[in-house]
Protein backbone atom coordinates (compact mmCIF):
# COMPACT_ATOMS: atom_id res chain seq x y z
CA UNK A 1 0.00 0.00 0.00
CA UNK A 2 1.37 3.37 -1.18
CA UNK A 3 1.82 6.06 1.92
CA UNK A 4 0.92 10.13 1.74
CA UNK A 5 1.27 12.13 4.27
CA UNK A 6 -0.66 15.19 4.53
CA UNK A 7 0.28 18.45 6.47
CA UNK A 8 -2.47 20.77 7.73
CA UNK A 9 -4.73 17.78 7.63
CA UNK A 10 -6.84 18.18 10.76
CA UNK A 11 -9.29 20.82 8.58
CA UNK A 12 -9.58 22.68 5.58
CA UNK A 13 -7.80 21.50 2.53
CA UNK A 14 -5.58 18.97 4.39
CA UNK A 15 -8.74 17.22 5.42
CA UNK A 16 -10.05 16.99 2.50
CA UNK A 17 -6.89 16.10 0.49
CA UNK A 18 -6.70 12.81 3.25
CA UNK A 19 -10.16 11.45 2.73
CA UNK A 20 -9.68 11.54 -0.90
CA UNK A 21 -6.62 10.15 -1.32
CA UNK A 22 -7.87 7.21 1.81
CA UNK A 23 -10.75 6.56 -0.46
CA UNK A 24 -8.15 5.99 -3.39
CA UNK A 25 -6.31 3.61 -1.51
CA UNK A 26 -3.40 5.30 -0.06
CA UNK A 27 -2.47 4.69 3.81
CA UNK A 28 -2.78 8.46 4.70
CA UNK A 29 -0.63 10.20 7.53
CA UNK A 30 -2.49 12.91 8.85
CA UNK A 31 -0.69 15.74 10.14
CA UNK A 32 -1.33 18.75 12.09
CA UNK A 33 0.03 20.66 15.34
CA UNK A 34 -3.80 20.30 16.17
CA UNK A 35 -2.97 16.47 17.65
CA UNK A 36 -6.58 16.01 18.55
CA UNK A 37 -7.91 17.49 14.62
CA UNK A 38 -5.81 15.03 13.46
CA UNK A 39 -6.44 11.91 15.51
CA UNK A 40 -10.57 13.04 14.77
CA UNK A 41 -9.61 12.87 10.67
CA UNK A 42 -8.08 9.77 11.34
CA UNK A 43 -10.93 7.88 13.23
CA UNK A 44 -13.25 9.30 10.56
CA UNK A 45 -11.32 7.81 7.45
CA UNK A 46 -10.83 4.40 9.38
CA UNK A 47 -14.31 4.68 9.93
CA UNK A 48 -14.86 4.54 6.56
CA UNK A 49 -12.91 1.54 5.82
CA UNK A 50 -9.76 3.81 4.77
CA UNK A 51 -6.16 3.78 6.73
CA UNK A 52 -5.47 6.72 8.49
CA UNK A 53 -2.43 7.39 11.29
CA UNK A 54 -2.27 10.79 13.04
CA UNK A 55 0.91 12.55 13.81
CA UNK A 56 1.57 15.60 15.59
CA UNK A 57 3.91 17.80 13.48
CA UNK A 58 4.49 21.40 14.14
CA UNK A 59 5.66 22.21 10.68
CA UNK A 60 7.83 25.31 11.44
CA UNK A 61 10.38 22.55 13.19
CA UNK A 62 13.27 21.21 11.15
CA UNK A 63 13.48 18.28 13.92
CA UNK A 64 10.08 17.07 14.18
CA UNK A 65 10.27 16.90 10.61
CA UNK A 66 13.28 14.57 10.58
CA UNK A 67 11.41 12.17 13.68
CA UNK A 68 8.82 12.37 11.61
CA UNK A 69 10.05 11.02 8.59
CA UNK A 70 11.70 8.66 10.37
CA UNK A 71 8.40 7.64 11.71
CA UNK A 72 7.05 6.89 8.80
CA UNK A 73 9.94 4.92 7.24
CA UNK A 74 9.99 2.64 10.33
CA UNK A 75 6.35 2.35 10.51
CA UNK A 76 5.29 2.13 7.14
CA UNK A 77 8.64 2.06 4.67
CA UNK A 78 9.43 5.04 2.46
CA UNK A 79 6.75 7.55 1.66
CA UNK A 80 5.61 7.71 -1.89
CA UNK A 81 3.87 11.04 -1.75
CA UNK A 82 3.86 14.04 0.40
CA UNK A 83 1.42 17.15 0.47
CA UNK A 84 2.61 20.29 2.25
CA UNK A 85 -0.53 21.84 2.92
CA UNK A 86 -0.20 23.37 5.97
CA UNK A 87 0.04 27.00 5.96
CA UNK A 88 -0.84 30.58 7.96
CA UNK A 89 -2.42 34.05 6.62
CA UNK A 90 -1.61 37.04 8.56
CA UNK A 91 -2.00 40.53 7.29
CA UNK A 92 -1.13 43.96 7.47
CA UNK A 93 0.97 46.23 5.60
CA UNK A 94 4.53 45.61 4.43
CA UNK A 95 5.83 48.32 7.52
CA UNK A 96 3.49 47.54 9.73
CA UNK A 97 3.68 43.35 9.92
CA UNK A 98 6.26 43.08 13.07
CA UNK A 99 9.61 41.17 12.28
CA UNK A 100 8.45 38.33 14.52
CA UNK A 101 4.65 38.30 12.02
CA UNK A 102 7.19 38.22 9.02
CA UNK A 103 9.06 35.08 10.46
CA UNK A 104 6.53 33.02 11.61
CA UNK A 105 4.48 33.50 8.07
CA UNK A 106 8.09 32.66 6.47
CA UNK A 107 8.94 29.34 9.50
CA UNK A 108 5.23 28.01 8.76
CA UNK A 109 4.72 29.00 4.68
CA UNK A 110 7.84 28.39 3.26
CA UNK A 111 10.43 26.65 5.65
CA UNK A 112 7.74 24.10 6.19
CA UNK A 113 7.73 22.80 2.51
CA UNK A 114 11.59 23.07 2.51
CA UNK A 115 11.58 20.98 5.73
CA UNK A 116 9.46 18.43 4.62
CA UNK A 117 10.40 18.42 0.73
CA UNK A 118 14.17 17.75 1.91
CA UNK A 119 13.63 14.88 4.23
CA UNK A 120 10.82 12.96 1.99
CA UNK A 121 12.82 13.45 -1.22
CA UNK A 122 16.06 11.94 0.56
CA UNK A 123 13.72 9.49 1.63
CA UNK A 124 12.01 8.66 -2.18
CA UNK A 125 15.66 8.73 -3.18
CA UNK A 126 17.97 6.61 -0.91
CA UNK A 127 15.06 3.90 -1.82
CA UNK A 128 15.35 3.93 -5.39
CA UNK A 129 11.34 4.64 -6.03
CA UNK A 130 9.46 6.99 -7.76
CA UNK A 131 7.11 9.51 -5.68
CA UNK A 132 5.53 12.98 -5.64
CA UNK A 133 5.28 16.00 -3.74
CA UNK A 134 2.69 18.62 -3.78
CA UNK A 135 3.49 21.81 -2.51
CA UNK A 136 0.46 24.03 -1.38
CA UNK A 137 1.07 27.72 -2.92
CA UNK A 138 -1.48 30.63 -3.68
CA UNK A 139 -2.82 32.76 -6.27
CA UNK A 140 -1.36 35.16 -3.85
CA UNK A 141 2.18 34.13 -5.29
CA UNK A 142 1.65 36.09 -8.41
CA UNK A 143 -0.49 38.76 -6.63
CA UNK A 144 1.40 41.03 -4.95
CA UNK A 145 -1.24 42.86 -2.90
CA UNK A 146 -0.13 45.47 -0.57
CA UNK A 147 -2.32 43.90 2.35
CA UNK A 148 -0.73 39.96 2.25
CA UNK A 149 2.95 40.83 1.68
CA UNK A 150 4.37 38.54 4.27
CA UNK A 151 1.77 35.63 2.93
CA UNK A 152 2.82 36.46 -0.86
CA UNK A 153 6.14 36.62 -0.28
CA UNK A 154 6.32 33.07 1.70
CA UNK A 155 3.88 31.67 -1.76
CA UNK A 156 5.52 32.75 -4.44
CA UNK A 157 9.07 31.53 -2.79
CA UNK A 158 7.24 28.52 -2.53
CA UNK A 159 6.12 28.83 -6.19
CA UNK A 160 9.82 28.80 -7.38
CA UNK A 161 11.22 26.20 -5.01
CA UNK A 162 9.16 24.07 -6.07
CA UNK A 163 10.09 24.57 -9.67
CA UNK A 164 13.48 24.33 -8.61
CA UNK A 165 12.95 20.92 -6.90
CA UNK A 166 11.27 19.61 -9.89
CA UNK A 167 14.14 20.04 -12.26
CA UNK A 168 16.25 18.36 -9.68
CA UNK A 169 13.95 15.18 -8.91
CA UNK A 170 12.69 14.75 -12.69
CA UNK A 171 15.58 12.19 -13.42
CA UNK A 172 15.06 10.65 -10.65
CA UNK A 173 11.22 9.43 -11.42
CA UNK A 174 9.91 12.28 -8.76
CA UNK A 175 7.14 14.69 -9.10
CA UNK A 176 7.06 17.76 -8.07
CA UNK A 177 3.29 19.93 -8.10
CA UNK A 178 2.60 23.59 -7.03
CA UNK A 179 -0.63 23.89 -6.45
CA UNK A 180 -2.01 27.97 -6.59
CA UNK A 181 -5.68 28.26 -5.13
CA UNK A 182 -7.86 31.33 -5.46
CA UNK A 183 -10.56 32.14 -2.79
CA UNK A 184 -11.29 28.73 -1.10
CA UNK A 185 -13.76 28.45 1.94
CA UNK A 186 -11.48 27.66 4.17
CA UNK A 187 -10.55 28.86 8.01
CA UNK A 188 -7.27 30.73 7.08
CA UNK A 189 -8.09 34.20 7.48
CA UNK A 190 -10.17 33.41 10.52
CA UNK A 191 -7.04 32.22 12.26
CA UNK A 192 -4.72 34.46 10.97
CA UNK A 193 -3.75 37.83 12.49
CA UNK A 194 -4.07 41.19 11.03
CA UNK A 195 -1.01 43.58 12.38
CA UNK A 196 -2.02 46.40 13.78
CA UNK A 197 -5.03 46.07 16.07
CA UNK A 198 -5.54 45.00 19.52
CA UNK A 199 -6.78 41.76 20.84
CA UNK A 200 -10.71 42.75 20.89
CA UNK A 201 -9.95 44.36 17.45
CA UNK A 202 -8.28 41.49 16.28
CA UNK A 203 -10.94 39.09 17.42
CA UNK A 204 -13.55 41.04 15.40
CA UNK A 205 -11.62 41.41 12.28
CA UNK A 206 -11.03 37.69 12.33
CA UNK A 207 -14.96 36.83 12.87
CA UNK A 208 -15.91 39.01 10.09
CA UNK A 209 -13.12 38.41 7.38
CA UNK A 210 -13.33 34.83 7.98
CA UNK A 211 -17.20 34.89 7.79
CA UNK A 212 -16.63 36.56 4.17
CA UNK A 213 -14.23 33.99 3.18
CA UNK A 214 -16.67 31.49 3.88
CA UNK A 215 -18.80 32.57 1.35
CA UNK A 216 -16.14 31.77 -1.32
CA UNK A 217 -17.56 29.78 -4.43
CA UNK A 218 -15.26 27.03 -3.90
CA UNK A 219 -15.09 24.51 -1.65
CA UNK A 220 -11.26 22.43 -0.39
CA UNK A 221 -13.03 19.61 -1.42
CA UNK A 222 -11.99 20.96 -5.10
CA UNK A 223 -8.13 21.89 -4.28
CA UNK A 224 -7.93 18.23 -2.81
CA UNK A 225 -9.25 16.97 -6.37
CA UNK A 226 -6.91 18.91 -8.42
CA UNK A 227 -4.10 18.03 -6.03
CA UNK A 228 -5.31 13.90 -6.67
CA UNK A 229 -5.30 15.20 -10.41
CA UNK A 230 -1.93 16.42 -10.73
CA UNK A 231 -0.48 13.65 -8.41
CA UNK A 232 -1.51 11.33 -11.62
CA UNK A 233 -0.80 13.80 -14.07
CA UNK A 234 2.46 14.80 -12.58
CA UNK A 235 1.46 18.70 -13.51
CA UNK A 236 4.02 21.79 -12.88
CA UNK A 237 1.74 24.48 -11.59
CA UNK A 238 -2.09 24.03 -11.32
CA UNK A 239 -3.82 27.36 -10.36
CA UNK A 240 -7.07 26.61 -8.85
CA UNK A 241 -10.43 28.58 -9.70
CA UNK A 242 -10.96 31.13 -12.12
CA UNK A 243 -9.46 34.09 -10.49
CA UNK A 244 -6.51 32.22 -10.35
CA UNK A 245 -6.12 31.38 -13.75
CA UNK A 246 -6.59 34.81 -14.49
CA UNK A 247 -4.17 36.14 -12.39
CA UNK A 248 -1.71 33.73 -13.69
CA UNK A 249 -2.19 34.45 -17.00
CA UNK A 250 -1.73 38.33 -16.26
CA UNK A 251 1.34 38.03 -14.39
CA UNK A 252 3.13 36.31 -17.13
CA UNK A 253 1.66 38.71 -19.73
CA UNK A 254 1.76 42.07 -18.17
CA UNK A 255 3.23 42.20 -14.43
CA UNK A 256 2.64 45.57 -14.07
CA UNK A 257 -1.06 45.62 -14.95
CA UNK A 258 -1.41 42.78 -11.91
CA UNK A 259 0.76 45.50 -9.58
CA UNK A 260 -1.92 48.17 -11.14
CA UNK A 261 -4.43 46.30 -9.87
CA UNK A 262 -2.82 44.73 -6.71
CA UNK A 263 -2.70 48.63 -5.37
CA UNK A 264 -6.47 49.37 -5.40
CA UNK A 265 -7.10 47.31 -2.38
CA UNK A 266 -6.69 48.56 1.05
CA UNK A 267 -7.53 48.00 4.73
CA UNK A 268 -8.89 51.17 4.77
CA UNK A 269 -11.47 50.20 1.58
CA UNK A 270 -11.59 47.15 3.61
CA UNK A 271 -13.15 48.56 6.60
CA UNK A 272 -15.62 50.74 4.84
CA UNK A 273 -16.75 48.10 2.99
CA UNK A 274 -17.02 45.18 5.92
CA UNK A 275 -20.15 46.67 7.90
CA UNK A 276 -22.64 46.63 4.33
CA UNK A 277 -21.03 43.50 3.78
CA UNK A 278 -21.73 42.13 7.61
CA UNK A 279 -24.98 43.56 6.96
CA UNK A 280 -25.68 41.94 3.98
CA UNK A 281 -24.61 38.68 5.59
CA UNK A 282 -26.75 38.80 8.46
CA UNK A 283 -29.96 39.32 6.02
CA UNK A 284 -28.82 36.30 4.10
CA UNK A 285 -28.17 33.96 7.75
CA UNK A 286 -31.28 34.50 8.69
Amino acid sequence: MRTAIVTGAGAGIGRETARLLARTGYRVVVADIDASAAQAVADEITAAAGRAHSYRLDVANEAQWDACAEWVRGEFGPAQVLINNAGIMNTGGFAETSAAQWQRTIDVDLMSVIYGSRVFARQMIDAGMEGHIVNLSSAAAFFPAKYIPAYAAAKAAVLLASQALRVELRPKGIGVTAICPGAIRTDLIAHGERAGLDDDRQAAWRADAGRIQGLAFAGPDKVARVIERAIHRNTAVVPVNPEAWIGYGLFRLSPGLVRAVGSIGSFDLADRLLPGIQLLLNRIMK
